[in-house]
């Protein structure tokens, strides 16, 4: 079973192989990140085989975890992959209470034959088919001769998008957006109709105009005052009247 993990990295060689970057990796966004790391650390745990208790609990916890943070995390290539797979995965796990294997599998794959079929050492969440386990196509089936190993489809899904994600990772189909370009979309939510007040605006030019000196070097301007009106006066909006006539 660390056979799958492995794909991940031949993903990732390949991808830095076509000329990929370690920037792309830096700059990719996963979600919950610590939530697959536990998973994964499970499942490393049951198939240890220091003989940790309930290892089909423990193996379904991380299937779950994993689950979810790819569901979390279908932006990136190759996260629905892995998700599918695992779910292909879980149901006969959570069904039969553990992964069925056929001997037929075991004895194609090159693991024993079948007079030492008996003498087979399976994984701590997988056992021999009995004949009336549920959904036995999606359990080890598929002999792979050259490993010497027995996968389910699960299985192989899971190696395909980890394969696919490790690629992607190092050598993506596009720049790595951040979060926020991903959020807040200008050209996406903007009105074509509508003019941009920005087309024009160049931060080069002067805002203003200065204005002109005068002949003692000083930008100030002198305001004229107004040209009285001889003989109107206006008070307080009463009519107007000459201060002469009185004196008469």
């Amino acid at each position: 079973m660390y056979l799958i993990p492995l794909a991940l990295f031949m993903g990732a060689a390949v991808g830095l192989f076509v000329r990929g970057s370690f920037d792309y990796l830096l700059a990719t966004r996963v979600v919950f990140w610590p939530i697959p790391v536990v998973g994964v650390a499970l499942q490393g745990l049951v198939g240890s085989g220091l003989g940790v208790p309930y290892p089909t609990l423990l193996t379904v916890i991380s299937m779950v975890l994993i689950a979810v943070t790819c569901a979390m995390n279908l932006h990136l290539t190759g996260a629905s992959v892995i998700l599918f797979g695992t779910l292909l995965n879980l149901l006969p796990l959570v069904l039969n209470g553990y992964m069925p294997v056929t001997i037929e599998a075991v004895v194609k794959a090159g693991i024993a034959d079948y007079a030492s079929i008996d003498l087979v050492q399976l994984g701590a969440t997988r056992a021999f088919e009995s004949g009336g386990e549920t959904l036995i196509f999606l359990g080890a089936i598929v002999p792979i001769r050259w490993l010497n190993e027995v996968f389910s489809f699960g299985d192989l899904v899971i190696a395909c998008g980890l394969v696919n994600l490790g690629f992607r990772l190092f050598f993506p189909l596009r720049e790595t957006a951040t979060y926020y370009d991903e959020a807040l979309d200008y050209d996406q939510y903007r009105d074509p109709n509508q003019p941009d007040p920005f087309d024009d605006y160049k931060p080069t030019e002067t805002p203003w105009t200065q204005p002109p000196a005068n002949d003692t070097g000083s930008t100030a301007q002198t305001i004229a005052p107004p040209k009285p009106q001889p003989g109107l006066d206006i008070l307080e909006g009463s009519a107007a009247f000459d201060p002469h006539a009185e004196e008469k």
